[in-house]
This record gives structure tokens, C-alpha cells and sequence, in this order.
């Protein structure tokens, strides 16, 4: 492998595995694409196609950049959103410099691999030699971001089987991927997210989907049995203390119902709740990004909501979250987060080409499961969760771009018209 195609596998790998695995990884994986595309930029030389298919995933980042802008200037406090901000406008300039990277399909299955294979060692040897309870990362990345991202990174090595399937060194890559998707599922265990495991019924439904009834065999059979014993065993292994999480996460629902909130459960129906009453309260304009916090000591003092309920800084649900801190202008741009890569992905669910099947499943993974984190937590609130979002959609956008530009065209409708006169 020549030089230049060494450094732009890096700079791929670095996109994939780099938040996971490095300090500060997102910045530095997001930063380095935004520069080369930055670079092509202003040589006029940027390579690559789909320009006019670019279009959605521009205006949904532009979207989510000026929804806090906008809340950042109305209310004060753009100094908490300038992060987030930075990292939408970065993730635009490596949309262009993947483009111009023109990466191969190899580098997208292999950097996940390293993301799902790191992961799951990471985790389990903070989890068994370090003793820790929650794994949190390398580099104290929180652990329902940790977890979650695994996870995700995971369920693509998982979308990435229907690929490799068909690929000269099949056994290999079905092997490396195989292990991806273990080990994203290992570190997602002992990080402890539940919420993040709302993910997995979705999951199991895109890959369901992702199968013409007719084409299912004994090895899908064979497949889903395999999933479904390794999840068993997540589950009962006391090693990973998901039972334990599980059964806890079941008592502080009882509880709740109970009349009585107690545990994380708990404490986000009644951060939920107290969201519901800000967003009835100012709809429109939102609380701003620092206003959610002194709201909700507002309603603790006033007796609304129990004494807990103020600690955190944003609503841990990704919709309410965007709605009660940046108003109905936040909320449209995390709704048009979820919608375009659905928009784009969602129809080659049961495309022919294992390739465009296998980026479409993958595509289409990426929104479910942040929908489904985000129902417990706000991933778009931070940089690392926007980084990920951003550049992987970015990457499986180029890849997808790419197959297009590469697929026979139907000659135009008069040259047939010709033929048939000759």
C-alpha cells in the first residue's frame, strides 16, 4: 500500500475508532477531514460525487448549528453551545474532505472492527484487571457515551456480515467483523448504559427489514439464534453485571409507580416531567442553554418536582432536551437529524447489491439507534455525540455516493426510441 493510501486509511480508522480509543479522538479524527477539506476547498480541486446529494446532510447540519446559535444569542450562554456548534460546521467540512479522500469500503468494515474490537478489550480490561464498576473509557469518557458508542459500533460490524458475505476472503472478513460486533456488545455490558440497550429491538427489526421473507434460510435462522444466545449470555454472565442493572432498572420503575422515585430511572421521568411543564411554559423560544438548570430549581423550590431533579444540565432525552433549552428551532433540527440519513438510507434496505444492502442497513442503524440512546440521554448535546453522528453519517453518505456514481445508467429514453426506428 502506497503512502497516500496509508494516511487516508488512517484518517478513515481515525473517524471510527478515534473517539472510542484516543484522547480527545473525536476532535482530532473530525479536525484532520475538516482540514483536507478545507485544503481542497480552496484549491478548487475537490474530487468526488453527489454534490446535489450532499444537499440534505448540509442544511440538517446547518440546521442543528443555527438552532443553537440562535439559542445562544437569544438567551446568553453561547459559550455552552460553541462546542457543539464548532463540531456541526467541522463535520460539513469533512463531508468534503471524504469526498476527497475517496475512501474504499475496506477501510469503513476495518475501522469499525478496530472501534467494536478496542472497545470490547478496553472495556473488559478496565472492567476485570482495573477493577472498575461502570467502565467510563481510557480517557473518562462518560460511560453511557462510552457504552452507547460501542454498541453502535457493534450493530454496524453486525450490517457489515451481509458485505462480507460475498467477498473473495469471506471467512476473514466474517471472522473480523464477527469479533466487532462482540466486542462493541462487551464494552456496551459493562459500561452498564441501559438505555442504550433500547437500541437492540430496533435493531433486530432494521436487520428483519434488511431480509426478503423469501430469502430467509437456515443460516438467517442460524444467525439470529447465535445473537440471541450471546445476548443470553451478556445477560447472565454476573461478570458483566447486566442482571444486576436490568433488575435494578425493573425495582426503580415499580417504585416509580409506586408513587415513590428513587435511582436514575426514577430522576429522568421526573426531569421528563418537569421538561414537559418548561416546554408548555415557552414553547417557542425555549429556556436557552443555560436556563435549564435554574428552571428546574425553580420548580423544586415551588414543591413540583422532589429535591434531586435539578442536578443536571440538560433533560437526558435527546427531543426534549433540543425543545425545552432551544425551543421549537432545536426540536426541528434533531427531528431532521433522524429523518435524512432515514430519508436516504431507508429505501436500499433490500437493494440487490450486498454492498449498497450492507451501507443502507448501516445508514439506517445509525439514526434508530440514536433515536433509541436518546430517549435516556442527550448524545447531541455534547461533541463527542455530535462527532459521531456527524462523521459516520458523513462517511456512509460518501460510500453510498459513491456506489451511484459507480452503477450503470439506463441509456436516455431517445437513443432507445433511435434503436427501434433503425
Amino acid at each position: 500500500m502506497s503512502l497516500s493510501l496509508c494516511w487516508r486509511a488512517l484518517a478513515v480508522g481515525l473517524l471510527l475508532a478515534g473517539p472510542l480509543l484516543l484522547p480527545q479522538g473525536h476532535w482530532l479524527a473530525i479536525g484532520l477531514l475538516a482540514v483536507v477539506g478545507v485544503v481542497r476547498w480552496q484549491a478548487g480541486r475537490a474530487e468526488g460525487s453527489g454534490k446535489r446529494q450532499d444537499a440534505p446532510l448540509l442544511l440538517m447540519l446547518l440546521t442543528l448549528a443555527a438552532a443553537l446559535v440562535v439559542s445562544g444569542l437569544w438567551h446568553g450562554g453561547l459559550s455552552r453551545v460553541w462546542p457543539v456548534v464548532l463540531m456541526a460546521l467541522c463535520c460539513i467540512l469533512a463531508l468534503r474532505g471524504l469526498h476527497a479522500l475517496r475512501p474504499r469500503i475496506t477501510w469503513l468494515w476495518g475501522g469499525l472492527v478496530l472501534a467494536g474490537v478496542g472497545s470490547g478489550v478496553t472495556g473488559a480490561w478496565l472492567r476485570w484487571e482495573e477493577g472498575h464498576g461502570r467502565v467510563r473509557g481510557l480517557w473518562e469518557v462518560n460511560a453511557i457515551l462510552y457504552g452507547n458508542i460501542a454498541l453502535l459500533a457493534g450493530l454496524l460490524c453486525l450490517a457489515g456480515l451481509c458485505w462480507a458475505w460475498r467477498r473473495p476472503r469471506r471467512t476473514l472478513w466474517l471472522s473480523f467483523l464477527a469479533a466487532g460486533a462482540l466486542g462493541g456488545l462487551l464494552a456496551s455490558a459493562v459500561s452498564g448504559s441501559r438505555g442504550g440497550w433500547l437500541a437492540l429491538p430496533l435493531a433486530a427489526g432494521v436487520f428483519a427489514a434488511a431480509v426478503p421473507r423469501r430469502a430467509w434460510r437456515l443460516r438467517h435462522a442460524g444467525i439470529v439464534a447465535l445473537l440471541v444466545l450471546l445476548l443470553a449470555g451478556l445477560y447472565a454472565w454476573p461478570g458483566t453485571g447486566v442482571q444486576r442493572r436490568v433488575g435494578l432498572a425493573l425495582k426503580e420503575v415499580a417504585a416509580y409507580r409506586a408513587g415513590e422515585s428513587t435511582g436514575s430511572v426514577g430522576a429522568r421521568l421526573e426531569m421528563y416531567r418537569g421538561a414537559a411543564w418548561l416546554i408548555a411554559e415557552r414553547p417557542l423560544p425555549g429556556v436557552g442553554p443555560t436556563g435549564y438548570r435554574p428552571a428546574m430549581q425553580a420548580l423544586v423550590a415551588q414543591g413540583r418536582l422532589p429535591e434531586g431533579s435539578e442536578r443536571f444540565w440538560h433533560a437526558h432525552h435527546d427531543l426534549l432536551d433540543a425543545w425545552v433549552r432551544h425551543g421549537l428551532l432545536g426540536l426541528i433540527a434533531v427531528l431532521l437529524a433522524y429523518a435524512v440519513p432515514l430519508w436516504r438510507f431507508l429505501p436500499g434496505l433490500r437493494a440487490p447489491d450486498p454492498t449498497r444492502r450492507a451501507l443502507c442497513v448501516a445508514g439506517t442503524l445509525l439514526p434508530i439507534c440514536y433515536l433509541a440512546f436518546g430517549m435516556s440521554y442527550t448524545l447531541l448535546a455534547y461533541p463527542l455525540g455530535v462527532a459521531v453522528y456527524g462523521g459516520w453519517l458523513a462517511l456512509l453518505w460518501v460510500q453510498l455516493a459513491v456506489l451511484d456514481a459507480a452503477a450503470p445508467r439506463p441509456p436516455p429514453l431517445y437513443a432507445s426510441s433511435l434503436k427501434q426506428a433503425k
